[in-house]
């Protein structure tokens, strides 16, 4: 293919890729990054009013800088921004192609760009693409021979992601062997300058660059760790099988072909090992160790979209590699078109996985909805996640408005006026800033005003349920924070309940395989009991989805009171909660017992609180019950149902 012909495709690939990014940047969910979206949106929003943000270590200068013209549009212009700075990477994929004499680097450009996580990361608020880009951007520079600036611009690397630093040493040896030691200062230059501009502006120390860094060390409980090989494993999940197939190839065929250079630094190959599979693995294998050792990483897979465009060129290698074996060029390039094709469409498949896929992304809006409408915006915010500025529009940084975390969390209360508004979250209050619910909730100066949980509850860091609650800071309140927080809950059940049925044991089952575990209280001969002791499932409640209301969201409130006399295991005993449509169920969630009976031959109250779904057809029935999987002895009485609505958001 001629190179103008190939030019024209390719800027037509990536104008095209473009729109389809504009559209998801505007009609589609964040689908990875979560609320470090929005951390960076809100530092890029306020840098103009609070210009030392600008200098925001964990922000990103060079981001921010870049982004910080873009936020005053709104999110969804540093979307659109971070979409672009990513196809504009894919250009220089290109272009880098061409400077290694590669042929098809077009079909680098949709490795590049349709590698999964990459594609996913393009309509972000992330750090990952501009790096992505400053990369790339370095090696065709440095393979251009504008190797001046291209020292110069991989020096301000480290600036958009803390990793780059490392590379620093790639492009010294590089520079090295090229004999350009006149370029060699240069790589100098990213750190030089912040660290002047801390000096005089903001920190007024020349070494905040290593001073202030966010990142702690060792603190494994928030980051957590893992084994050393978690990256590689899933390499094919979030590359795909074919981009990781065509990795390997090329990882292998480099440094084979600069074996058969006998080694030589002056020859083709050594230079791409060296700038292109050593910044590729070197990145990844970074990564894999901080894992390992439980270093300031996360095990976060979308960290791995920030080196990913230059699997495009290790890809091309490996075409290159396949190309002898083909005697029709045509028959190559029909192969890489359908191959391309392929890739295309898994990797929106990919991207339509992830989009919606934050389970918190509902509560979040639930709980922002009462920040707006119940006036709460004109008391000061303390929280831990930085979203709630966001989606509330006030101002991130205004230390009157805004408070993140506590200076000290063994007396949250100290400065802090009553009335101020503490969101604590089950992720981020609980992990990164340190405050379990247990010990919030044991405060006397705050007082739990309001909660939000997940229509199907689920698990985040640490273990813990999600859910929100919003505590005022009262001084000297001394209540009873848990018996507030149940008030709560029974006060928010009680003023829509419509329907109510309730197993008190006390009147026969009409079923006998259930009667006969009825049995008398060893406590109280006038009450009655039911027995699973040796009983898998225990009495149900079936409820047609007639009987519903379904103008209103219906929520299905069980409790029960449990006294067991043997051990379970996790998730070994169960509240169901069941939609069935004839005999297959087509709604399926589970509570453990277990969590809500820590001891044994204690009695329990314990309750659930189900959401059930919308748009159920006639027919449909409504199921919970208790379901004792290992068979273990367990006494149960006053199972009660109570559905209750409200009104749609």
């Amino acid at each position: 293919m001629k190179e103008g012909t190939e030019k024209k495709l390719v800027v037509a690939g990536l104008v095209i890729t473009g729109l389809v990014l504009v559209y998801l940047a505007f009609f589609t969910p964040v689908p990875e990054g979560g609320a470090d979206n929005y951390a960076h949106f809100n530092i890029a929003r306020w840098a103009f009013r609070y210009p030392h943000l600008f200098l925001d270590h964990w922000g990103k200068p060079v981001y921010t800088i870049l982004a910080a013209p873009f936020a005053q549009l709104g999110f969804v212009a540093v979307r659109i921004l971070n979409a672009v700075l990513g196809l504009i990477t894919g250009w220089f994929v290109w272009k880098l192609a061409g400077q290694l004499k590669l042929k098809n680097g077009w079909f680098a450009v949709v490795v590049a760009v349709f590698t999964p996580i990459y594609f996913v990361m393009l309509p972000t608020g992330m750090t990952e693409i501009v790096f992505s880009l400053v990369l790339v951007l370095s090696v065709y520079l440095f393979f251009s021979e504008k190797l001046t600036a291209s020292a110069i611009l991989v020096s301000f690397l480290f600036l958009a992601r803390t990793e780059g630093l490392a590379f620093e040493l790639l492009f010294l040896v590089a520079l090295l062997i090229k004999k350009q030691y006149k370029a060699i200062p240069f790589l100098a230059t990213g750190f030089l300058v912040f660290s002047f501009i801390g000096l005089v502006f903001h920190y007024h120390d020349f070494w905040w660059l290593y001073n202030q860094r966010p990142y702690s060390t060792g603190n494994q409980f928030v980051y957590g760790k893992g084994e050393w090989y978690y990256f590689l494993v899933r390499i094919p999940e979030y590359s795909g099988v074919i981009i990781t197939v065509l990795m390997v190839a090329g990882t292998i065929i480099l440094p084979v072909k600069w074996l058969q250079e006998k080694l030589s630094f002056a020859g083709r190959y050594f230079l791409p090992v060296l700038l292109i599979l050593g910044t590729f693995w070197g990145y990844f294998f970074i990564h894999s160790y901080l894992w390992w050792k439980g270093e300031t990483s996360a095990g976060l897979v979308r960290v791995m979209a920030a080196n990913a465009p230059l699997a495009g060129i290790i890809g091309l290698y490996a075409v290159e590699g396949a190309a002898k074996y083909f005697k029709k060029k045509r028959i190559l390039t029909v192969l890489l078109v359908l191959v391309s094709i392929t890739q295309v469409v898994l990797t929106g498949a990919y991207y339509k996985k992830l989009v919606g896929f934050d389970l918190t992304a509902e509560v979040l809006q639930r709980t922002t909805d009462w920040l707006k409408e119940s006036g709460s915006l004109k008391h000061k915010l303390v929280m831990h996640n930085p979203y709630f500025t966001f989606s509330t529009g006030i101002d991130a940084w205004d230390n009157n408005v805004v408070q993140y975390g506590f200076s000290n969390n063994d007396k949250p209360e100290d400065g802090l006026p009553d009335s101020t508004l503490f969101i604590w979250d089950a992720h981020f209050s609980a992990n990164e800033g340190s405050m379990p619910f247990e010990k919030i909730a044991a405060n006397p100066n705050f007082v739990p005003i309001q909660y939000f949980e997940p229509k199907v509850p689920f698990k985040v860091l640490g273990n813990n349920d999600y859910r929100i609650v919003v505590f005022r800071k009262i001084a000297n309140a001394g209540v009873d924070n848990f018996e507030v927080l149940e008030q709560l809950k029974r006060l928010q059940i009680e003023k829509g309940i419509y329907f109510s049925e309730i197993y008190d044991c006390e009147q026969p089952f009409e079923a006998a395989y259930l009667e006969k575990h009825r049995i008398q209280s060893p406590d109280d001969p006038a009450n009655h009991l039911f027995e699973l002791n040796e009983v898998e499932f225990g009495p149900a409640f079936h409820v047609p989805v007639e009987k519903t209301d379904r103008k209103k969201e219906n929520i299905f409130h069980v409790s029960a009171d449990i006294l067991r006399t043997d051990s379970v295991g996790v998730n070994r005993l169960l509240m169901v909660f069941s939609v069935d449509a004839g005999s297959k169920p087509i709604h399926y969630v589970t509570g453990d017992i277990g969590e809500q009976t820590p001891e044994k031959n204690v009695w329990y109250k314990i309750h659930f609180t189900f959401y059930v779904p919308e748009k159920l057809e006639d027919g449909t029935m409504l199921k919970t019950y208790i379901w004792n999987i290992d068979k273990k002895a367990v006494l149960m009485d006053n199972f009660r149902l109570e559905i209750s609505k409200q009104a749609k958001n």
